[in-house]
């Protein structure tokens, strides 16, 4: 009996040593992930964003059809939003961490649930979209990401609106 004890408490102590290492490893992360969704923010930091997305990013684009894109498609995206928005911030309701899908244990990504909200410079209009999304950091830059937010839907709320053709009789 007192064998098994004994693995039992060896065993607790490993688990809980491992989880706070991989809490520490998301934390750090998560100042990363932080640091990449603020280079969107007024004034927005483009060469930031681009320094820290890593050549081989694998992200799940918001935008409609697009699926899984890389590099060239996430810098073109980042570009479209700090060109064409003003007044950008971002309100995060809850970062979390991620996890392993096999283990479901922590294992450094970050995920986070928030709102963007800011205006189009074209029409001037406002726009508020809830958000989710999720990083996977390595080396200090983002490997892979993911947003799943209406992106379609918010530019076409604020674009500018169509000039009215007047038809002579």
């Amino acid at each position: 009996m007192k064998k098994y004890l004994i693995i039992a408490l060896a065993m607790t102590t490993l688990i809980s040593c491992n989880s706070n290492a991989d809490m520490l490893l998301f934390k750090g992360n998560k100042e990363i992930a932080q640091k990449y969704l603020a280079s969107y923010e007024s004034p927005s930091d483009y060469e930031l964003f681009k320094t820290m997305t890593d050549e081989n990013i694998e992200h799940q684009s918001p935008m409609y059809g697009a699926g899984k894109v890389g590099y060239e498609e996430v810098l073109a995206q980042g570009e479209f939003y700090m060109n064409g928005f003003e007044n950008v911030s971002f309100k995060a309701d809850a970062w979390l961490p991620g996890v392993n899908e096999e283990t479901l244990l922590v294992d450094g990504s970050v995920r986070v649930y928030g709102t963007w909200s800011g205006n189009n410079i074209a029409s001037g209009k406002e726009f508020s979209v809830d958000a989710y999304h999720y990083f996977m950091v390595e080396n200090g830059k983002i490997v892979a990401s993911g947003d799943y937010f209406d992106a379609t839907g918010m530019v076409m709320a604020v674009q500018p609106d169509a000039a009215e053709e007047s038809s002579e009789e």
